[in-house]
């Protein structure tokens, strides 16, 4: 993958070198950060049982996995290669997306500061937020595909930062397949976030 369709697919971390502070107190020594869109509800709209949120976020998260190296199987990694596989994801992908489309999606919100690791979520708003509070959080990790990874949690830090607030969600447990293909995405960023240090990018 190019460093430029990298780029915009995944915001780099140019706001962060900019603002040094911004993540004092930072997630995780592995972690994806970049400029994101993000919002945050304290109920899901339509509701959706926990089991169809995780659905949706197993769907998006292998398609992502398999669009990030689009000349290799998603199975390759485990040696195996699917051809039949990788068709079936991208039918869910579609259906995903038309059925968000049916479901009355809309523009996409502000895109805001964020840090994601395996257990936190970390950004920063202007507006404040009570601390102990459950909320939903809606990150749209590729500007494509206009569908947010849903993940749920609880409010347990607020930092002001010239003019912002940085909040800290403590997230909900994920299904163990959902969990594993995030902690995947966040290394394969990271990585290469790594490698585009070393070269001096």
């Amino acid at each position: 993958m190019s460093q430029s369709t990298e780029a915009a697919d995944f915001p780099d971390s140019r706001f962060f070198a900019s603002h040094p502070d911004a993540l004092h107190g930072a997630v995780a020594a592995v972690q994806l950060d970049g400029v994101f869109p993000l919002d945050w509800v304290e109920e899901l709209n339509p509701p959706q049982a926990r089991a169809e949120v995780m659905a949706d976020n197993n769907t998006l998260l292998r398609a992502l996995l398999m669009l990030d190296e689009p000349a290799v199987s998603h199975d390759s990694e485990h040696g195996r290669s699917d051809p039949i596989q990788n068709l079936e994801r991208r039918v869910d992908l579609l259906l995903l997306m038309a059925s968000a489309a049916l479901r009355g999606l809309g523009n996409l919100p502000p895109e805001r500061p964020c840090a994601l690791s395996s257990r936190k979520l970390r950004w920063a708003s202007e507006q404040s937020l009570e601390l102990g509070r459950r909320l939903w959080a809606r990150i749209y990790l590729r500007h494509r595909i206009a569908l947010p990874l849903v993940l749920s949690g609880l409010m347990t830090e607020q930092r002001p930062d010239r003019g912002q607030y940085w909040h800290t969600l403590e997230l909900d447990p994920l299904d163990q397949q959902v969990q594993n293909d995030l902690d995947r995405l966040i290394f394969r960023h990271h990585r290469r976030q790594v490698a585009r240090k070393r070269q001096g990018a």
